[in-house]
């Protein structure tokens, strides 16, 4: 089944109704991307009357794919818009100091102020704003891969980045992945790198090739690893389980939002010699480590002497880092780095 229908709702109705409708269906980007001007200015356009596009949401024939809760709707396009206009009610950003009523209207004390302060001094202002009117495609269909497919085209070629389109496309390998790195400490506590943009998930995807096999690990690789396991496989899932027990190691090993762990390849560089590293020097060898890398970088900018090799290895950090040369390369070098540690400590 696949039928498409427009209506007109109020902002009003989508406060009310703010419940049944998922915000994070498997396909969807993490929220909270806009920054504060950006949700100013939508407040702005709708107080001023301008038409703001469309929002497409899918109607929802059961519950949705990663919650045990019912919904009757989830967001296929127009979830940052959504957010900042409930944002702006529960008042999580005033409207700007700046603004004013293009028609002239005597408002200006709004200025600056937040929603439930307009309520009481500009009621009539408020009543707008509930009132106002959003133009809402829906798209009922239970085909997941044609939800998938109008998300990507509703976002191709402007915002949607490789690791956003590969959780759109994934089938069940994306929402395990996605499930996985929502639940792991390692990923929730440990690691000092945002998710913005599904980084996180990017990063398990990787560790997952990893234990499968796969060293390489450019765009077109893991696109190709993706289609192939998109069923998620007994091999797959063996393997998310030993992704599991190596990152149960880092979370012992490492602090909260450990400084360490804030450079994605050197995080994917350690997971791939974390095999032959004990656990017990995880953490003081990767300082050690860093500390000389960015000593030897240092000494190479001002032609002096220094360590070569960890010269190479800052050079591959950078320089097609996802090939599988390169990782190998820098796990060959880590662990001649570890060698040296291990011999300094006898």
């Amino acid at each position: 089944m696949f039928k498409i229908f427009q209506e007109t709702k109020t902002i009003k109705w989508l406060n009310h109704y703010q419940e049944t409708i998922d915000f994070s269906p498997s396909y969807q980007r993490l929220g909270r991307l806009w920054k504060r001007d950006q949700k100013q200015l939508l407040a702005d356009s709708i107080l001023n009357g301008f038409d703001i596009p469309k929002f497409y949401f899918q109607f929802m024939p059961s519950i949705s794919e990663n919650k045990s809760k019912f919904y009757n709707y989830a967001i296929i396009d127009g979830k940052q818009r959504i957010e900042a206009i409930l944002g702006f009610i529960n008042d999580e950003f005033p409207l700007s100091d700046t603004f004013v009523f293009f028609n002239k209207e005597n408002h200006d004390e709004i200025a600056g102020k937040y929603f439930s302060e307009i309520e009481i001094c500009a009621p009539a202002v408020a009543a707008r704003f509930w009132q106002y009117e959003l133009n809402i495609v829906f798209m009922d269909t239970t085909e997941p891969d044609m939800i998938n497919e109008m998300f990507i085209r509703l976002n191709s070629g402007i915002t949607v980045n490789t690791a956003e389109k590969r959780n759109a496309t994934g089938g069940k390998l994306s929402n395990e992945i996605q499930i996985f790195c929502q639940n792991s400490k390692f990923f929730q506590q440990k690691i000092n790198i945002t998710n913005k943009r599904f980084i996180h998930h990017d990063l398990a995807l990787k560790f997952l090739m990893i234990e499968m096999g796969e060293w390489t690990l450019t765009k077109n690789a893991v696109d190709k690893f993706v289609l192939e396991q998109k069923d998620f496989n007994t091999n797959c899932a063996m393997a998310l389980r030993r992704v599991q027990q190596v990152l149960s190691k880092f979370e012992f090993a490492f602090y909260t939002k450990d400084r360490l762990l804030s450079k994605k390849n050197i995080v994917l560089t350690l997971y791939a010699a974390q095999d032959k590293i004990s656990l017990e020097f995880l953490r003081p060898f990767l300082e050690q480590f860093e500390e000389m890398r960015e000593t030897s970088i240092q000494a190479s900018k001002q032609n002096q002497e220094c360590d070569q090799t960890l010269v190479e290895f800052s050079r591959l950090l950078q320089q097609g880092s996802d090939k599988k040369s390169s990782i190998q390369r820098r796990r060959e070098i880590m662990l001649e780095q570890f060698d040296t540690y291990l011999n300094m400590q006898s």
